[in-house]
């Protein structure tokens, strides 16, 4: 073989190998900050159904352990559902920046008319755009406790 082509394949593999690691470098910087991003928004779409449960259920309110002290300070039925609703219009307009057209949709029509269906059409919602997934396999009848 001639020096020149055992040179030539040399340095190929060195451009090829610093190429390769700097494409898993930035791919795996993208894995990273995807990974975070859906943990964000799993702790915001969890702290969203608490507070949307809280609206319809205020007495459910003993029953979850949230970071947030100043709800459990109410007394009234009516405090905790006037709270929750500031509560979710403020995730509501924070969300323009994480949540899905979908999710912001079915949100702002939960907070209209607060109820159980729009509650489940909300978490599927949230679901589909946590996992990416246009679709699921469970109905909003399924998912529903009665």
């Amino acid at each position: 073989m001639n020096v020149e082509i055992v040179a030539s394949l040399i340095g190929a593999a060195g451009i090829g190998g610093i190429i390769g690691a700097y494409l898993k470098h930035v791919l795996d910087r993208r894995r990273e900050l995807d990974l975070r991003i859906q943990t964000i928004n799993e702790e915001k779409y969890r702290s969203i159904l608490v507070y949307m449960r809280c609206l319809l259920k205020p007495e459910a309110l003993p029953h979850f352990q949230i970071q947030d002290k100043q709800i459990y300070e109410f007394k009234r039925e009516q405090d905790v559902r006037k709270y929750a609703l500031q509560k979710l219009e403020e995730y509501y307009y924070n969300g323009f920046l994480y949540a899905s057209d979908d999710v912001l949709i079915k949100l702002n029509q939960f907070m209209d008319i607060p109820a159980d269906g729009s509650f489940l059409r909300v978490a599927m919602a949230m679901r589909k755009d946590l996992w990416k997934k246009g679709r699921t396999k469970i109905n909003a009848k399924q998912f529903s406790l009665r």
